[in-house]
């Protein structure tokens, strides 16, 4: 929760489904270039490239995606349940999630 009561994501919660995305993108991108290396001789260049530097986010970064992350969640459940109350429903299904989805991700 943050300091208004609000639940929140925690940020330790964040940075681990990030870490675990940007690993293995780069064990992707690794096996990618291994397989393009083998047709094709590389140039090394000097000092560590980009592509080598471990990826990372700094604290404000991550409280700013905790809280896009909880806005965009509530938005969800709330268009969700506009749709099953409309519907007659008293539970929100993934069916309701599935009709709203796509405005919801042009919305954002």
């Amino acid at each position: 929760m943050d300091e208004n009561n609000t639940p929140t994501f925690e940020p330790d919660l964040i940075r681990a489904i990030f870490k675990h995305i940007w690993t293995r993108k780069a064990q992707e991108r690794e096996r990618i270039e291994i397989q393009n290396t083998e047709a094709v001789v590389s140039e090394v260049g000097a000092g560590t490239s980009r592509k080598n530097r471990p990826t990372s986010a700094n604290a404000n970064a991550l409280k700013l995606s905790c809280e896009l992350l909880r806005i965009f969640i509530t938005e969800a459940v709330q268009r969700a349940s506009t749709i099953a109350e409309a519907e007659g429903g008293t539970k929100i299904e993934a069916t309701h999630l599935e009709r709203i989805l796509p405005q919801l991700l042009l919305d954002f």
